[in-house]
């Protein structure tokens, strides 16, 4: 069986040393990356993830530069400088990030002790925008974005239904899927630079604009910015 794109961003992953990832560890370096659709983001491995199926098939961050190798390193990096000095980080970030929302996590995911982390982008006035696929994450941080989709398994839909408003629900959507199963405040349909599937996948008014290419970014949407402190 043919591995999966998250399969082999992971093996990736684990092929970098401790030594890259101590010598990355340098807090005069950026910490954040920019790109053309979140603008600025926060890009975490994808050690930290508990993909669906389809999740796992059609993986973002391990297509186009977020799987370069020194990119990878950077996320494991910045991952770890994170946990050891979260109110750091989060100063840093916002410095960095000019007044602009952070996305977070371009790649990879957040996980629940994070929650320091965006209580410190909060405390220096930082705001955030972002995605989680984990029930424990969301949890901690309910600010987030529940991303799901056909794949995901039947705890996590109860999950959504029972504790996550109707505007903080994310649908990836495949080819022949369904719409989603209950409400949800945007859609992406399957993109990306391996995986763009989008053409194929029939359209939906709650489709991701940017993704569509309705709009040249997410900034000129902020669909999935909605939360109280933006």
């Amino acid at each position: 069986m043919e591995e999966s794109l998250y399969q082999k961003r992971i093996q990736k992953e684990l092929g970098i040393t401790q030594a890259e990832i101590k010598e990355r560890m340098d807090w005069s370096k950026p910490i954040l990356a920019q790109n053309s659709k979140c603008s600025v983001s926060l890009d975490l491995p994808l050690l930290n993830c508990k993909p669906s199926s389809l999740c796992s098939e059609v993986c973002y961050a391990a297509q186009g530069r977020q799987n370069y190798r020194r990119a990878i390193i950077k996320s494991l990096a910045v991952n770890q400088m994170i946990l050891e000095n979260p109110q750091q980080a989060a100063l840093k970030m916002v410095v960095e990030s000019g007044g602009i929302p952070i996305r977070l996590a371009g790649s990879g995911e957040l996980l629940p002790e994070h929650n320091n982390l965006v209580h410190y982008i909060e405390l220096y006035g930082g705001t955030y925008w972002g995605f989680t696929r984990r029930v424990d994450t969301h949890q901690s941080i309910p600010k987030l974005m529940f991303s799901f989709d056909q794949s995901s398994t039947e705890e996590t839909l109860e999950y959504i239904r029972d504790q996550v408003p109707v505007n903080r629900r994310a649908y990836l959507r495949n080819i022949n899927d369904p719409v989603a199963p209950f409400k949800v405040a945007v859609t992406f349909p399957v993109h990306g630079s391996q995986t763009n599937l989008k053409d194929r996948i029939e359209k939906d008014p709650t489709d991701c604009p940017a993704a569509r290419k309705y709009v040249a970014g997410c900034w000129a949407c902020k669909r999935c910015y909605n939360s109280p402190q933006i």
